[in-house]
């Protein structure tokens, strides 16, 4: 009888995390730009960005992988460095670091430099955001997020 109490004692949490489901994390907005390197044709960025987290729990932004464009032109494919950590409940700036393989670098170089200098809002993100949890994990898409 013991055993089946303990089974059911710690059975019962992962049973009822079962239930509540796993809500959208949404990128809000890009809040900040900072220049970090450029090696080659790939080109580092940090970026911060608003967040909002309507879960109870914590979640880990483990994989980002989208394409930066110009209007409608593309730039370069855009992929995260490090994984972040996004409190529950919370909407909240968290800084991300990528990387952006650009294609053609001679051309998108100096489109990307006039760019950020003067109105990064001619720029959108469009791609795929994967998150987890301890018992969840789901890809979300992101469409034309922009850099105001």
């Amino acid at each position: 009888m013991k055993r089946h109490l303990y089974i059911l004692l710690f059975a019962l949490p992962l049973l009822l995390t079962g239930c509540t489901g796993f809500e959208e994390v949404k990128l809000v907005k890009i809040v900040d730009i900072r220049y970090e390197e450029l090696r080659g044709s790939t080109l580092r960025l940090a970026i911060t960005a608003r967040v909002d987290n309507p879960n109870y729990f914590n979640v880990k932004l483990t994989n980002a992988n989208m394409v930066l464009r110009l209007q409608d032109r593309v730039l370069g494919n855009v992929t995260q460095i490090e994984q972040i950590d996004l409190l529950g409940r919370t909407e909240a700036d968290y800084t991300v670091r990528l990387s952006i393989e650009v294609r053609d670098v001679m051309a998108n170089m100096m489109t990307l430099y006039r760019v950020f200098m003067n109105d990064p809002r001619e720029l959108n993100l469009s791609g795929t955001v994967h998150v987890r949890s301890f018992l969840y994990s789901r890809t979300f898409q992101v469409d034309r997020l922009s850099f105001q």
